[in-house]
């Protein structure tokens, strides 16, 4: 019981010890990082050099088992001479730099506020003088300032100001003796057309009116000029402000011997192009509506026939020379020419007019004889008459008995008609 007596005596002091080596935090010292680690060091060889016996006794097992070193959080701050400045201290400060005026300062906008704090002191004085100068000038009892008001007001003067005619109140509506004291569902009429513009339907008709003109100045000036320039010709399809799928695509059409390019290399080209050379009009006709937009269709057909130059100039190409071209894909269309023996000469033109006119006489002048004339009555009286000649005399029918009925009617219908 001694022996136990005196360990727990021994590790209560040498916990207490421990407790007064352990560092603090919250009290920063200039030599703190020496200091931490001095007591770090002498705790962990205390607790090396305690017995295992007071170690396993001791009440704070946590600190005298524990050999690592305490942690800790840095305090210490970047070395600076820069005088500390708070943000209460900032007024006075301004004021020891030299003269400023905060009155003045205060009146500033923001851009002028900085560019007044960059001024030197003196300029802060000039600056206002000048601004001082500047409203005495134009204070409301100085004469420029009533010359300014004197010519704002002539020029008020000259304007001629055209206000509209206040609108028409309408009158509210009777909606009868069950909609009495009711409000109405529909609000006030909206001001009434002056007649002083189109409609949204004319202006969509001249919009595309300028659209049209616009591609037809194209046609008219640039075309030409770009396809003596070019040898490749593109075309582009538009459906006048509508949005529509066939809008994208991109034709191109090209002739192989306007590229510059020497016979072989041309004939290589042909026979690259394959069934896309049309022998009858000697162009070469691609398209492409691959892509979304236009001008990427035309990009790909530009890099597409670059490749296709690219192809036949290269010596690669040597063994295209051993390939017959191949035109049967090209059906020409057979194209009926009118004989020369049927069109009309000068003489045949002359006898066919002659014939006319004379038919166009005849005519005339049977409309205009008596004789030509025709008798509405007569021809009516003419058809009423019938030929008694083809007419047949009336025969006598005997008186005939009416059948029996069964058997022997049916007999003497037969006899009848034997």
């Amino acid at each position: 019981m001694s022996m136990m007596g005196d360990a727990d005596e021994e590790a209560a002091m040498f916990g207490k010890e421990a407790a007064k080596s352990k560092p603090r935090i919250n009290r920063p010292s200039l030599n703190f990082l020496e200091h931490t680690k001095a007591a770090a060091k002498q705790a962990s060889s205390s607790i090396i050099q305690a017995p295992r016996r007071h170690v396993l006794s001791s009440k704070e097992p946590r600190q005298l088992r524990s050999n690592q070193r305490p942690h800790f959080q840095s305090v210490s701050r970047p070395f600076s001479t820069t005088r500390r400045t708070l943000a209460e201290d900032k007024k006075e400060s301004s004021g020891s730099e030299g003269y400023f005026n905060r009155a003045f300062y205060n009146r500033l906008d923001r851009d002028d506020q900085a560019s007044y704090t960059s001024l030197t002191p003196d300029e802060r004085q000039k600056m206002e003088n000048v601004d001082s100068a500047l409203r005495d000038h134009f204070a409301k009892d100085s004469r420029t300032h009533r010359e300014m008001e004197d010519n704002i007001a002539a020029e008020l003067e000259a304007l001629d100001f055209e206000f509209p005619a206040a609108p028409v109140e309408r009158e509210p509506k009777n909606n009868g003796f069950f909609q009495m004291g009711e409000k109405e569902d529909i609000g006030p009429d909206e001001d009434d057309f002056q007649g002083d513009d189109i409609s949204s339907l004319g202006h969509g008709e001249l919009e595309q009116t300028r659209e049209i003109r616009e591609y037809a100045r194209l046609a008219g000036w640039e075309m030409p000029l770009l396809a003596t320039a070019t040898p490749l010709r593109f075309r582009y399809t538009t459906y006048m402000g509508e949005q529509h799928p066939a809008s994208r695509k991109v034709v191109v059409e090209f002739d192989p011997s306007d590229l510059s390019l020497t016979p072989a290399h041309t004939q290589n080209l042909i026979k690259l192009a394959g069934v896309r050379y049309n022998p009858v009009s000697k162009l070469v006709k691609m398209s492409c509506e691959d892509h979304e937009t236009q001008a990427q269709n035309k990009r790909y057909l530009g890099d597409t026939i670059k490749g296709l130059i690219a192809k036949a100039k290269s010596p690669e190409s040597e063994w295209l020379k051993d390939i017959p071209v191949d035109f049967r894909h090209a059906k020409p269309k057979k194209r009926f020419q009118f004989p020369e023996e049927w069109l009309l000469t000068e003489e045949r033109k002359k006898e066919l007019e002659a014939r006319r006119e004379a038919r166009e006489l005849a005519q005339k002048t049977k409309m205009e004889s008596p004789a030509g004339l025709i008798d509405g009555i007569k021809e009516i009286e003419e058809a009423r008459n019938i030929d008694l000649s083809r007419v047949e005399a009336p025969l006598m029918a005997e008186a005939k008995q009416p059948m029996a009925k069964g058997k022997q009617g049916k007999k003497e219908m037969r006899q009848g008609r034997a």
